[in-house]
């Protein structure tokens, strides 16, 4: 028999008993869309659970610490690190030591900061460490240095009376929620200038040190480019100043002529390739007698907790497709009880078991297939209805066309907005494979059983 005279057969005896037909495929649909629905809601989980680590740190990087022995931070432990399998790169991060500092803008220094967090990092490791320019781009020449993202507002003009001598942008980033009636921090807010743009700046440093206040040296120092705020690479990139470490080293030699050149790193941040290779890392370096820290420590359990729920969810939506697939094989038992004398025929005329058997394992996969399609369907809605009704991104929009909907949909599935249910492609795909194996499972028993009616026995029966 010809495959296609198979598949031919198959589906007229799959619209025979229309009625059964529907009602074991609706079994398959249900089964199929709860595994999906539940599934999704896991990774909708899941990618919370990210969203919300994401806005702590970044999660590749890995902060190393001194512990304790000959464990120090110098370069020498940058090149340890550098050289670890799936490191992009290592980066020491160098203080001012007991040295503090006035900073002049403007033309006769109107413009003054009495205090602003500094920091020295590799020059050639900085773009690979991250920073995200606002404007400008990073040192290339000496004392060039990088601006936080909110260092301007740092500066008092000294022209402007006392308490009126600074721009206040706290209250423009704090605003009342009138439905709880607290101050919200709102980072996207829309800030009102800075008295001055310290791209391109050339500013003046004050320095001294703690023993000797009066005694002042002066440095000049150029604003390259501005940094977006990044409280996980450091609190410089809020309100304070990005130095190339040998810039830095300069100054504190500026201040203390004997001080020794050599660099002891504060602490040393090691970037990973990619998330997954964070653990590794770290173990490594822990072996080497160092104390690091990560969001790995905060990541791996919400992970585990995810697949946990992720795994007792999809459990429950399996439960429904076990029982349809108890249908499918009660509706392939009937099936065959009603078509004994049409058996008995096939084997009368010369056809293969293997032919027989492979048209009841038709039907069954074909209604598994059917179910798995209709089931990932009904899931997609499910899914954005799901999501458009939970999601509070979305709250507050107006459906006045076609337009405006789907808007509205494509910004309740947008991961980056933590939608409650996400369905990846791939899961489509699995469901309606394991729809079929589901329907395939559930026939071999009744295809097996038409296979040993007795051909003699089923042209004699009515």
């Amino acid at each position: 028999m010809k495959v296609f005279d198979m598949i031919k057969m198959c589906l007229q005896n799959l619209t025979r008993r229309k009625s059964r037909t529907i009602l074991t495929v609706l079994g398959v649909v249900i089964g199929c869309c709860a595994i999906v629905t539940m599934m999704s809601i896991g990774y909708g989980v899941q990618n919370s659970q990210q969203i919300m680590l994401e806005g702590m740190g970044d999660l590749t990087l890995i902060q190393v610490y001194p512990g304790g022995g000959n464990s120090k931070l110098d370069d020498a432990a940058i090149k340890k690190f550098q050289n670890i399998a799936n490191v992009d790169v290592a980066i020491g991060k160098y203080q001012l030591n007991n040295i503090g500092m006035e900073i002049y803008a403007g033309d006769n220094k109107r413009y003054q900061m009495q205090w602003a967090q500094v920091v020295g990092i590799n020059e050639d490791a900085m773009e690979k460490f991250g920073f995200e320019l606002i404007s400008g781009s990073f040192p290339k020449e000496k004392y060039e240095v990088l601006a936080g993202q909110f260092t301007a507002y740092n500066l008092m003009d000294t022209q402007r009376p006392e308490g009126h001598n600074m721009v206040d942008r706290w209250s423009a980033m704090n605003t009342m929620n009138p439905e709880t009636g607290y101050y919200e921090y709102n980072p996207d807010a829309e800030l009102p200038a800075p008295y001055l743009d310290l791209q391109g700046q050339t500013l003046t440093l004050d320095l001294y040190s703690y023993e000797n206040p009066d005694q002042k040296k002066t440095q000049e120092i150029k604003v390259s480019g501005v940094v977006k705020e990044d409280y996980n690479k450091d609190y410089a990139t809020s309100e304070g100043f990005i130095f190339v470490t040998t810039d830095l080293l300069a100054i504190q030699k500026l201040i203390y002529p004997s001080s020794t050149q050599m660099i002891t790193y504060n602490e040393i941040y090691v970037k990973a390739r990619d998330i997954s290779q964070v653990a590794d890392i770290e173990k490594e370096i822990k072996k080497m007698g160092y104390s690091t820290y990560s969001m790995e420590s905060v990541r791996k359990p919400l992970e585990e907790e995810a697949r946990k729920q992720q795994m007792m969810l999809g459990g429950l939506g399996a439960v429904s497709l076990f029982v349809a697939a108890l249908g499918i094989t009660n509706t392939m038992i009937m099936s065959i009880s009603e078509r004994t004398r049409e058996i008995g025929v096939m084997k009368a005329l010369g056809c293969y078991l293997g032919n027989i058997r492979a048209v009841f394992l038709m039907e069954a996969g074909f209604i598994g297939l059917i179910g798995g399609v209709i089931g990932g369907a009904l899931s997609f809605i499910i899914s954005v209805v799901m999501n458009v009704l939970t999601n509070e991104a979305v709250k507050g929009m107006e459906i006045n066309s076609l337009e405006t909907l789907w808007t509205m949909i494509t910004t309740a599935m947008a991961p980056e907005n933590s939608p409650m249910s996400i369905i990846p492609l791939w899961l489509y795909g699995f469901a309606i494979v394991f729809s079929i194996i589901i329907g395939l499972g559930s026939g071999f028993y009744p295809a097996n059983k038409a296979v040993h009616i007795s051909a003699m026995e089923a042209i004699k029966r009515e």
